[in-house]
């Protein structure tokens, strides 16, 4: 392999892989916790149950554009479980309270990830924020025009590392969605304004409510176990061949003088998930 920032690239795709099939692990342990009634360790926040995406019943909700179903939430600012929202049976948002006062767009991507929030003062919420550049965290929101297709446009929020969405200044915060909007018009107002949403599933319902029916019980609960802890192996495999791979690329002798002092002196960075990888797994200070 070529010593360059080609062969870095390579190295850092392999860590970004690498990182999301740790995510997977996550998915896993909560379908378990789910399907046992049992939290294997105890978060200062946690959804139990609901907050599901769906179509408002009611017409005094004709305004909002996403709606979101009761939730049971468990959160270290009470000694009880929270229901959100506390009395009515839906929560909804109107346009304007999820893309906020961005400029006037049309024909146009927004994307952004929907947080469940809890506070001492607040109290439990559901907060909206905007995607903005990897290299720009707090400037203005990462807005694309649309040419590309929406199943595009899914493909880049799943994938991509070029944007972050700020995480909300409350006590605990837990991400539930990502969204993308596709806007055909957006001006701040709710009477002009044209955008549909699509919404992308990211909760981790944790154990609670499990399933009460004995014969489902019975047949699924094996099964999800078996999932976890066939997921954890595959993740230790996988890492193991990407460790291997990473200590070949960073052993060779073809780098002048040595690995560290190459990029040291090297006119481009390294990209940060492989910085990262270097000094947390393999001890390595660029």
């Amino acid at each position: 392999m070529s010593m360059n920032y080609a062969s870095a690239e390579i190295m850092n795709n392999l860590v970004v892989a690498l990182d999301k099939s740790y995510s997977s692990i996550d998915y896993a342990l909560s379908s378990q916790e789910y399907a046992l009634s049992y939290n294997t360790l105890e978060r200062n926040l946690q959804l139990l149950y609901g907050l599901s995406s769906l179509q408002s019943s009611g017409i005094s909700m004709i305004e909002e554009t996403l709606v979101f179903g009761k939730g049971l939430i468990k959160s270290q600012t009470s000694a009880n479980n929270l229901q959100l929202p506390t009395s009515a049976k839906e929560l909804g948002f109107k346009i304007t309270d999820i893309l906020g006062n961005i400029d006037q767009s049309s024909n146009a991507y927004a994307f952004g990830a929907i947080y469940l929030t809890s506070d001492a003062v607040d109290g439990e919420e559901i907060v909206f924020s905007l995607a903005r550049p990897s290299s720009a965290p707090s400037g203005d929101p990462f807005v694309i025009y649309k040419d590309i297709s929406l199943s595009d446009a899914e493909n880049i929020i799943k994938t991509s590392l070029d944007f972050v969405y700020p995480t909300p200044s409350k006590d605990y915060y837990l991400e539930i969605y990502k969204f993308i909007a596709d806007i055909e018009i957006y001006d701040q107002t709710i009477s002009n304004s044209r955008v549909f949403f699509k919404i992308i599933d990211e909760r981790k319902p944790r154990g609670y409510f499990g399933y009460s029916e004995e014969k489902l019980s019975k047949v699924m609960v094996p099964q999800i176990i078996r999932n976890y802890q066939s997921i954890q192996e595959l993740y230790s495999t996988q890492k193991m061949f990407v460790r291997k791979i990473m200590d070949s690329w960073v052993g060779s002798n073809d780098w002048s003088p040595n690995f560290v002092n190459f990029w040291r002196n090297s006119g481009k960075t390294l990209p940060t998930p492989l910085l990262n990888y270097l000094q947390n797994e393999m001890s390595i200070i660029i």
